[in-house]
């Protein structure tokens, strides 16, 4: 049996990427590996340390005990390496290798496509590997070096910046509407609801609706609960209930008519929207450039 002192660092590496991503495949094409190099590499640390550290299907990939606590024990070490070797730039100081970034669907879908435009603009040698999804992803763990999000941060370690502003209103598809009476806020009693999950309290809708003189509080159990605004959006423009949609995530659905304001003088909570970095990786070019692409872009949006 080998030595685990020769399991190597990049086999580490792409046991971390199999382990994040629960697939050969995935991690293969994040790594730009072939799949064969990735089982044999891992199949090499799993001799070396003695142990199995991963449980193969058809389908997926998942961790023994052995590769969970590996993952606790060097998860954190090899992204340090990594972000030290990446200090060390170009002496040009040109942006090259891999941004990973990681946002939600609906931010995404609204936001992103002009900052990577503009981003493609400053920085054309890097390579943006884009993680979506609807949970605050683990920077350090997950080996992102930019989150966009919206609503308030809860990373105490890492720097933030609010970047703009969102209102919130209510919408609906033109089709539903039209067979309703609503009037007021209270007429959301009798309407079915599609709603965020980060909007509700256990089970129920939690709505803070106001028109700049009154409040109105709805709390009433939804028809529809999402975990991503995009998804809820969808699923609004087809006529399943009335949704809470922040306006940017509405302004394609009302330009095409598949969406309408539903008391349109009211108006929920704002939003704040806040990029995220590690305080080592603000002065890489790649990060650099990229938090400079998102100011440029949104500036004019939220002035």
């Amino acid at each position: 049996m080998k030595s685990p002192l020769s399991a190597d660092l990049n086999s580490l590496r792409i046991f971390l990427e199999v382990a994040r991503t629960e697939s050969f495949s995935s991690a293969a094409l994040r790594l730009h590996l072939p799949p064969s190099t990735v089982s044999r590499r891992l199949g090499e640390l799993e001799t070396a340390l003695g142990v199995a550290l991963l449980l193969r299907s058809t389908r997926r990939v998942s961790l023994t005990e052995a590769g969970k606590h590996l993952v606790e024990q060097i998860g954190g070490a090899v992204e340090v390496i990594d972000r030290g070797i990446a200090g060390f730039g170009p002496a040009d100081g040109t942006a090259r290798g891999r941004l990973r970034v990681a946002t939600s669907v609906a931010f995404a879908r609204t936001f992103l496509p002009p900052i990577l435009k503009r981003y493609a603009e400053l920085c054309p040698e890097v390579q943006v590997d884009l993680q979506t999804t609807h949970h605050n992803v683990d920077l350090i763990g997950e080996s992102v070096d930019v989150a966009l999000r919206m609503g308030e941060p809860v990373d105490s370690e890492m720097i933030y910046r609010k970047i703009g502003t969102i209102e919130q209103r209510l919408y609906a598809a033109p089709s539903y509407v039209t067979r309703l009476s609503i009037a007021s806020p209270e007429d959301l009693m009798h309407v079915a609801l599609v709603a965020h999950r980060t909007r509700m309290r256990r089970d129920l809708v939690h709505w803070v609706l106001t028109d700049g003189n009154r409040h109105f509080t709805l709390e009433r159990p939804p028809s529809i609960v999402v975990d991503d605004p995009a998804i809820g959006e969808r699923l609004i423009a087809e006529g399943l209930g009335v949704g809470l949609l922040s306006d940017a995530l509405a302004a394609d659905g009302l330009a095409t008519g598949r969406l309408v304001p539903v008391l349109a003088q009211w108006s929920g909570p704002t939003t704040n929207l806040y990029y995220l970095y590690h305080q080592q990786l603000g002065d890489l070019p790649k990060v650099a450039e990229f938090l400079k692409a998102v100011r440029e872009t949104l500036r004019t949006r939220f002035e």
